[in-house]
């Protein structure tokens, strides 16, 4: 069998996996799409799609929900009836077992954006940006039983900019391995497909965050707050208080001045400098508790901080 004739569905469920089905299905299509069921979202606990359903019946094609996908036999049948040749499982949510691992010719295939044995998990690439990382990548490997631990048919690095965060890096990495992967979907055929096992040297995991990780603690390092703050500003955001109420940071940058952690130290072109461990964070984009997001130099003016004062 050709590359070109390989049939494939996709199970997915998050954005990652949204936008890694836009950018494959507009060069070939799945077979069809299983993501999550509709949940509870928001304050009135209204019924959402994920956002692969709503990319799925943007693109018109063959979508099918599960609550858990080892446990829906109905949805297992499904597949069987049909089978493709592989099945893409991308940031999807589920633990994928047996007899859906093994069900198709070619396995399940996840594109993971982290160089594993590194960051095997659901944030690697929260972590690679805590971490400090100025290189990550993306690796297209075949599911077994393990958590992130299968055999790895190719890799990719992506250089992360200084500038990069969660969002930024997610496209990054999601344009990056479907790139790769489409060239073993159309241009390389299946019996050239070569998966090698993944090193036992240089495992590390990349836990879900906590919420509880994105509070500031001014006595840090200027650098390791402002990593911090480009890694988890989005979700689940990071945060201090100010006057007993919540201050949440969305956008700052690292500066030398140093002084008492947590002090405002300076006004620089109107913007707040509030002093860590070791060097200060000009803030930049903040969002005061129940308010909207602002500019930092807005919420300065109207905060009646001056210098001196501290942040929590």
């Amino acid at each position: 069998m050709t590359a070109g004739m390989l049939r494939f569905g996709f199970c997915g469920s998050g954005r990652f996996a949204a936008d890694c089905l836009s950018i494959i299905a507009d060069k070939t299509r799945p077979e069809w799409v299983i993501t999550n069921a509709p949940r509870p979202s928001g304050r009135g606990l209204k019924l959402q799609d994920t956002p692969v359903f709503e990319k799925a019946e943007e693109l018109g094609l063959k979508v099918r929900t599960t609550e858990k996908i080892s446990a829906d036999q109905e949805t297992l049948e499904w597949i069987e009836k049909d089978l493709p040749d592989l099945i893409l499982v991308i940031d999807f949510g589920h633990m994928i077992k047996e007899p859906l691992l093994s069900m198709a010719r070619l396995g399940c295939i996840n594109i993971h954006p982290s160089l594993l044995p590194s960051y095997r998990g659901s944030a690697p690439v929260q972590r690679a940006l805590m971490d400090g990382l100025e290189v990550t990548g993306v690796t297209i490997f075949r599911l077994d039983e393990g958590m992130d631990s299968g055999p790895v048919l190719a890799q990719v690095p992506v250089t992360i900019d200084v500038e990069d965060d969660t969002p930024s890096l997610l496209k990054k990495t999601c344009a990056a391995g479907c790139e790769k992967l489409l060239e073993y979907l159309l241009e390389i055929p299946s019996e050239d497909w070569v998966f090698v096992p993944q090193s036992e040297a240089g495992i590390s995991t990349a836990p879900k965050i906590d919420k509880s990780e994105g509070k500031i603690d001014w006595d840090a390092g200027s650098l390791e707050l402002y990593n911090r703050i480009r890694a988890l500003a989005d979700a689940p955001g990071t945060f201090c208080s100010h006057a007993g109420k919540r201050l949440r940071i969305h956008k700052a940058a690292p500066v030398s001045v140093s002084g008492v952690p947590g002090e405002l130290v300076a006004i620089s072109d109107g913007f707040p400098v509030i002093a860590c461990g070791e060097g200060s964070l000009k803030l930049l984009r903040v969002q005061p508790e129940g308010k909207n997001v602002r500019g930092a130099d807005e919420w300065l003016r109207g905060s009646r901080m001056k210098l001196g004062d501290r942040l929590e």
